[in-house]
């Protein structure tokens, strides 16, 4: 058996039986499985199965009931046992990070994997925790991920499975996500200032790896915001910038004014074998990335920063985004979510800038601690 998609679209032969060959290799990996790590695994994955049994002999209860009435009920027993299902989540994450506190990278994947495996039915049953694993698009972070993270609800049918997707939504590497979208519609009106006497739409700013881009809306408010901004939103993945379009027409049909708005559908590959990225996409007054960086080794985010500086005007300002290595929640998207990072130091995030020529650089935080941010201004 063939992968013909994979022939025709990425010009790989792949044999599907084939896949099966790494099936032993796979399942003696439980054989290095630390003892103390089967044990934490076997308790907890316990007494998460006794919460959801409890949770739904509740909703067999009222299962039959019209909507509104299932719907009553569900909130309340939310209000009254949520707090301290929450609390029980978090206890066994902080005996998780005991546990695994000297593992090296390869032990925390093995068992991040071994874990994953137990906890699968669980997983499956949050929305938010089965797309960060299953990952549709092909990595975690995706633009439905980030609307997820945004709207920060309860969702699901079942009591249970509205809990276990709430939880990781309002974790505090989840709350970063929804505080830099404010930060950066602030920075950016920071930096229109040092550029007073421009035309209309004179004030050109970029976001590179932009997703849905829903910051737009915290941006694009009133008239002179229209009269004074062009955005170009670049990312690989063409749905999110799809999504990124029909997020602009939406403020342009509530305002009844026009966007001015390009999109790039670019890759990090393409940004780096591209001699000069100017001729191409332009020179902007505001560049931002927030979420690229996490995931590019050390020596890729530095030559993707210092492509990003060349794009800047003179008296330019760049944010770039990364999550700090003492993120609360890292143990968390580890192991639970797969959803695994390259985190840096202010001091890592420092030296990747270093070629930047005459560049002013800070790094500063938002208010969970748990994401930094570079932000660079190219001299005047």
């Amino acid at each position: 058996m063939y992968d013909f998609k994979s022939l025709f679209r990425d010009g790989k032969l792949m044999d599907l039986n084939a896949w099966f060959h790494n099936l032993p290799l796979v399942l003696s990996q439980k054989e290095r499985i630390r003892p103390e790590f089967r044990e934490y695994t076997a308790n907890t994955l316990y007494d998460v199965a006794v919460h959801k049994r409890f949770f739904n002999e509740q909703d067999r209860v009222y299962a039959n009931e019209p909507r509104h009435v299932r719907e009553a009920a569900q909130s309340a027993l939310i209000r009254a046992e949520g707090p301290r299902f929450f609390k029980f989540l978090d206890a066994t994450l902080d005996t998780l990070a005991q546990v695994v506190a000297g593992y090296d990278k390869e032990e925390h994947e093995r068992h991040g994997f071994y874990f994953r495996r137990q906890a699968w039915e669980f997983i499956l049953g949050s929305e938010f925790l089965k797309r960060t694993n299953l990952k549709p698009r092909g990595y975690a972070g995706d633009s439905e991920m980030m609307h997820m993270l945004y709207e920060n609800q309860h969702v699901g049918n079942y009591v249970f499975n509205k809990l276990l997707h709430k939880h990781p939504v309002q974790s505090a590497a989840a709350q970063a996500v929804r505080n830099r979208r404010l930060l950066i519609p602030k920075v950016l009106r920071q930096a229109l200032a040092q550029f007073p006497n421009l035309g209309p739409q004179g004030f050109r700013f970029i976001s590179v790896a932009c997703g849905p881009a829903a910051e737009m809306q915290d941006l694009f408010l009133v008239a002179e915001d229209f009269e004074k901004f062009h955005c170009t939103l670049l990312d690989q993945d063409t749905q999110a910038l799809d999504e990124a379009r029909c997020g602009l027409a939406r403020i342009e049909q509530a305002r009844n004014i026009r966007v001015g708005a390009r999109f790039i559908n670019e890759s990090v590959r393409t940004m780096l074998k591209t001699a000069d990225l100017s001729a191409q996409w332009g020179h902007f007054h505001f560049l931002y990335c927030m979420g690229l960086f996490d995931y590019l080794l050390p020596p890729v985010a530095r030559a993707v920063l210092k492509k990003l500086y060349h794009l800047l005007e003179p008296g330019g300002t760049m944010v770039v985004g990364n999550y700090h290595v003492n993120n609360p929640t890292r143990i968390y998207m580890e192991y639970w979510m797969d959803w695994v990072l390259y985190y840096r130091t202010e001091e890592d995030f420092l030296e990747m800038s270093q070629d930047l020529a005459g560049a002013e650089k800070s790094v500063v935080f938002e208010e969970t601690g748990s994401q930094m941010f570079l932000v660079v201004r190219k001299p005047g």
